[in-house]
């Protein structure tokens, strides 16, 4: 597992990296999306000043001409007061007024249309605040889902090694418990472990187990009926051959992948082993007899 490790560590950076740049993609479209809405806020903002100016050039000019008109309207009330006295100063009066409340008007004007100017400008400012802070959200949300997928596969090793070494824990508690002679083994049929029924059968200790595969103490067995490719368990019948060259016969039970590269082998009702004599010399011990 420590041997995976670095590739995990790759993985995870690669997977960072992309998410990484998937992230700064996604902002820099939001960037890009907010540049635009401020180009077009500006724009608007600037197509209002213009509509604005034009108004109050207008209404300038519409004053200015008014202005001239009152200019006339009073060189001739003047001269009309000069004539017609007390009625030619109440004509100008109301005339007079007419003009102011039309200056009134067109001031309301202008400030309704600045007001409304000023109201579109603030609107698209809360809109790209608005933005921001989804820009900003999702960002976090990001960067909380990568650190999250990193402490995973960084943590990973260490749970599979907790996990692995829980699982051969338990197979030695179940060799411990076994009423029958038992060896857990590996891929290579090398022996890991194993009872105390079994050691005695096999006569060696727990010390050098390691340096010995069944094959030292099974020997001439047909493998290929052994079910090493499944957890089906089969019984086959073997001869065991002691360390000191004592012989044993009993009945192998084999599973395989109780844990991962890992087999255990039972070996059911041993008893010693006895040599079939052939027929004729059977006669010829009777006769000796």
């Amino acid at each position: 597992m420590s041997e995976r490790a670095p590739v995990y560590l790759e993985k995870a950076e690669i997977t960072l990296t992309r998410l990484q740049k998937n992230v700064a993609d996604e902002l820099k479209e939001v960037r890009h999306q907010s540049e635009n809405a401020f180009r077009k806020l500006r724009a608007s903002s600037h197509d209002a000043l213009i509509v604005a100016n034009e108004r109050v050039t207008r209404l300038g000019s519409e004053v200015s001409s008014a202005s001239r008109k009152v200019i006339v309207q009073l060189r001739m009330a003047q001269e009309t007061a000069a004539t017609l006295a007390r009625t030619g100063v109440d004509k100008v009066r109301k005339l007079r007024r007419e003009l102011e409340n039309e200056l009134r008007r067109l001031g309301a004007g202008c400030h309704d249309a600045i007001v409304a100017t000023s109201g579109k400008i603030a609107g698209l400012g809360s809109q790209v605040s608005a933005a921001s802070k989804q820009v900003a959200m999702k960002l976090q949300k990001a960067q909380n889902a990568v650190t999250g997928l990193a402490r995973s596969i960084a943590d990973k090793p260490r749970r599979m090694t907790e996990a692995r070494w829980a699982r051969e824990n338990e197979l030695r508690r179940m060799l411990a418990s076994s009423l029958d002679a038992t060896v857990v083994t590996d891929s290579d049929r090398r022996l890991v472990a194993a009872n105390a029924k079994a050691l005695e059968l096999f006569g060696i200790s727990e010390f050098n187990i390691r340096n010995f595969t069944l094959d030292a103490f099974v020997p001439n067995f047909n493998w290929s009926d052994a079910s090493f490719e499944s957890q089906e368990a089969r019984l086959n019948r073997c001869k065991i051959r002691r360390l000191d060259g004592g012989l044993r016969v009993a009945e192998c039970q084999f599973v395989a992948g109780i844990v991962p590269r890992r087999y255990l082998c039972k070996f059911l009702n041993v008893a010693p082993y006895k040599i079939t004599l052939p027929t004729c010399a059977k006669g010829m011990r009777a006769q000796h007899r």
